[in-house]
């Protein structure tokens, strides 16, 4: 069957671009990629892959929205959040 509008869903996208599901989702919610929704599923147009494989982009630098609680002030004390007085 061939449809005029194909669509994917988050998991078939996943797939194409060899990331994880979980992945996939966040990118919609950050809406680095754009979905439609039926119901409370999210589809991904095929138009929508064409267009990111074309631009073939990547991210550089720190842009990413991960969060990484390990960095603290040199001087800071992970347990009380005051300065050391070393």
């Amino acid at each position: 069957m061939n449809t005029p509008y194909p669509v994917y869903t988050v998991q078939e996208f996943a797939e194409i671009f060899k990331i994880s599901r979980s992945h996939a989702n966040s990118l919609t919610i950050t809406g680095e990629v754009p979905y439609i929704t039926l119901g409370k599923c999210k589809r991904i147009t095929a138009e929508t892959i064409e267009q990111l494989l074309r631009q073939g982009r990547t991210r550089t630098g720190n842009t990413h929205n991960y969060r990484n609680d390990n960095i603290t002030p040199k001087n800071e004390n992970l347990n009380t959040g005051k300065e050391n007085s070393e």
